[in-house]
């Protein structure tokens, strides 16, 4: 398992991983500020050599490999064969005939052969709106590959502040466990005094044994979360993965109006209804080009028992009894589903891009309420407590209590800065932003 321990420098300027020394004795006669040392950087310290740090960055290039993407590009290799199949010329038919001729008088008789030779040219008429239908169809497979993209992306973005928020916490928790068990020392020290009850002292050990649970907690989910990173990067066996990030450093919350601007122009989803809007109406085209009468010309030669012959000849469909009438209206039909499914397609784009950028602002704003007063408070109330506690002013009881509130806004201090991190991954996501 690996630990990530913290040090000390800059605690206002970070608000983050390092809890105030409320430990007894007198390294804790004053709360001087701290701050948690990069949890990516000390785990890559202090565990094992096989441990490979992970920028985002690094993560979206290690991403590439992704068997999801690399489908994405056999669809879009196929889409763009696709097209050459649309534009390809139909090839003629060679037709033959050998046989054997006997004349209806007389006695003679011989080998017959006939070849002819059929060039089509009724794919001429639709071979343009076939050709669009086919360039539209490209234009899909490389928008639902973006699409694939983003969606990828945004699971390894969970992932990867999971994996950050859990290095963060078992941080938070060891040095916790730290200071509880000097606490734990110095009770036992004035129980032996006869200066305190002799209950206050498994008080104590009880609040060290849940603390302690918590932390063996914490480090089982943090290798499950390395597990899942490395599983989906693709990362070789028996090597640990380690979050280079920072999580305390919340995101610009980027505006509804210029979220909903990028959106329009980049949402993958609009750019999939639009492309396949563009094949209906090419297949609209098709089918009202389709009663247009095709031909073909035919050229034969004829080596017969009494006679040789040659020519020429052409065929035409004459539309006289099906002028394509239902598969026109199909068609057209289709087209106007499409039209309406990119309306609604819109609107729930918009909807979900308006949800997001309230999520993203809401989460940041309660991230930096618990750094700028509710922390700062849990700290100097427990800071408070135990020098009373030191002074025998107050019992135990209430310094207990007291750690646990500061415990408490620890945790939900970095459930804030997780869930701002994630909410506001998801709205950059919404907007066509890969990297911050």
């Amino acid at each position: 398992m690996y630990s990530i321990p913290l040090r000390g420098s800059h605690w206002w300027h970070v608000h983050i991983l390092g809890i105030v020394l409320v430990a007894a004795g007198s390294a804790s006669a004053s709360p001087g500020p701290s701050e948690p040392a990069n949890a990516a950087a000390i785990v890559a310290a202090s565990a094992s050599p096989a441990v490979l740090e992970l920028s985002w960055p690094d993560v979206v290039r290690l991403a590439e490999t992704h068997p999801r993407l690399a489908a994405d590009q056999h669809q879009i290799l196929a889409a763009r064969k696709g097209v050459d199949a649309a534009g390809a010329i139909p090839n003629p038919t060679l037709e033959a005939g050998l046989g054997h001729g006997q004349a209806r008088t007389g006695d003679e008789s011989r080998a017959e052969s006939e070849l002819a030779l059929s060039i089509p040219f009724g794919w001429i008429a639709q071979r343009g709106s076939k050709l669009e239908a086919a360039g539209a169809e490209v234009d899909v497979a490389l928008a639902e590959s973006k699409a694939s993209r983003r969606d990828v992306l945004l699971q390894l973005r969970t992932l990867f502040w999971g994996l950050a928020y859990e290095q963060a916490r078992v941080g938070v928790l060891e040095t916790l466990v730290a200071q509880t068990s000097k606490l734990a020392q110095t009770v036992r020290r004035r129980v032996e005094t006869g200066e305190v009850r002799p209950v206050e002292a498994p008080l104590v050990e009880i609040e060290l044994e849940k603390v302690t649970a918590e932390l063996e907690a914490a480090r089982t989910l943090l290798l499950a979360r390395q597990t899942a990173l490395a599983r989906w990067l693709a990362v070789p066996p028996g090597q640990a993965l380690a979050a280079n990030a920072d999580l305390a450093a919340l995101p610009a919350v980027l505006g509804r109006e210029a979220a909903l601007a990028r959106a329009r122009s980049a949402d993958p989803a609009l750019m999939i209804v639009s492309a396949r809007s563009r094949v209906l109406a090419a297949d609209v085209k098709t089918e009202r080009k389709a009663p247009i009468p095709s031909f073909s010309l035919r050229g034969f030669a004829t080596d017969e028992l009494d006679r040789k012959a040659y020519g020429v000849g052409i065929s035409v469909d004459i539309p006289v009894w099906n002028w394509n009438t239902g598969r026109i209206a199909q068609a057209e039909a289709k087209l106007a589903s499409g039209s309406r499914q990119a309306e609604a397609t819109a609107l729930e784009v918009e909807t979900t891009v308006i949800e997001a950028q309230a999520a993203c602002s809401a989460s940041v704003a309660t991230a930096k309420r618990f750094r700028d007063a509710i922390v700062p408070r849990s700290e100097t109330a427990a800071f408070t407590m135990e020098r009373t506690y030191q002074l025998g002013e107050a019992s135990l009881l209430p310094v207990i209590d007291a750690r646990r509130t500061l415990l408490d806004s620890r945790r939900l201090y970095l459930n804030a800065l997780a869930q701002a991190q994630l909410d506001c991954s998801r709205l950059s996501a919404l907007a066509g932003e890969e990297l911050p």
